[in-house]
């Protein structure tokens, strides 16, 4: 077992892409919501330019992990590797730990390494910040103890889980693709029931009360009444997220 501090390192200097490239040169730009969850590979969508990027974000390069640090996102497994950036750059999230493995460990190793729902489970566990804004630290992952076998066997192994979540990835879209087929129906169905309805009347006669409700959240708070803005609602479930 090894400490990730010994067979990797962290946060790359940004001096490495401004000694490449210039300021007007276009560069991946990878926003916390595409960083995916379950995805070995990043799959970079949007470009800034240097100029406009290397000051207060995240700076990685092709082969490097990306992390998500912050809650919920390191809870819910946001990681990748970063891959078919432009120019070989990226520039993202301040919440996210860079990790480049060194010549004894793959990529891929350690990104299945940081999947396991036990590295996350000890992770949140370690979080300090406020409620909503609580953080692993680096000091966490420096010290985090992953298997480290040769690097023959870390491809063998990295092949068969790659299998695997193939296979994971097939019956999640296949369950997506019956979700979405039975709303369809179910929307059918209403349409059918209101079709066939021989009263209509407005809201105001059935509703006791109509509002949107308040406009400013309230003070954060450890404990006490839930409260839910438009970004707790799934738009393609329909429910709402309590976590």
């Amino acid at each position: 077992m090894f400490a990730l501090k010994d067979v990797c390192d962290f946060r790359p200097a940004k001096a490495e892409a401004r000694s490449r490239l210039r300021d007007a040169d276009p560069v991946s730009f990878v926003p916390m919501e595409d960083l995916g969850i379950d995805h070995r590979v990043l799959k970079p969508e949007k470009t800034r330019l240097l100029s406009e990027v290397n000051g207060s974000y995240t700076y990685f390069a092709n082969g490097d992990v990306l992390l998500a640090k912050i809650t919920p996102c390191f809870e819910n497994g946001k990681l990748g590797i970063a891959q078919n950036l432009v120019n070989g750059v990226g520039f993202g999230s301040s919440e996210y730990i860079v990790l480049r493995p060194r010549g004894e460990l793959t990529n891929e190793w350690l990104y299945y390494c940081l999947s396991r729902s036990g590295f996350r489970a000890l992770g949140a566990a370690s979080m300090s910040g406020a409620v909503g804004h609580k953080r692993v630290s680096k000091d966490f992952i420096e010290s985090y103890q992953i298997p480290v076998p040769p690097l023959s066997e870390q491809q063998r192994l990295t092949r068969a889980l790659d299998e695997l979540l193939g296979s994971i990835s097939e019956a999640r879209d296949r369950a997506k693709r019956n979700i979405q087929n039975s709303r369809a129906l179910f929307d059918q169905h209403l349409a059918a029931v209101f079709n066939d309805a021989q009263t209509e009347v407005t809201l105001e006669h059935v509703a006791v009360e109509i509002t949107d409700g308040g406009h400013m959240p309230p003070p954060k708070s450890k404990a006490g009444i839930p409260f839910i803005t438009i970004s707790n609602i799934n738009r393609q479930t329909r429910e709402i997220d309590f976590s």
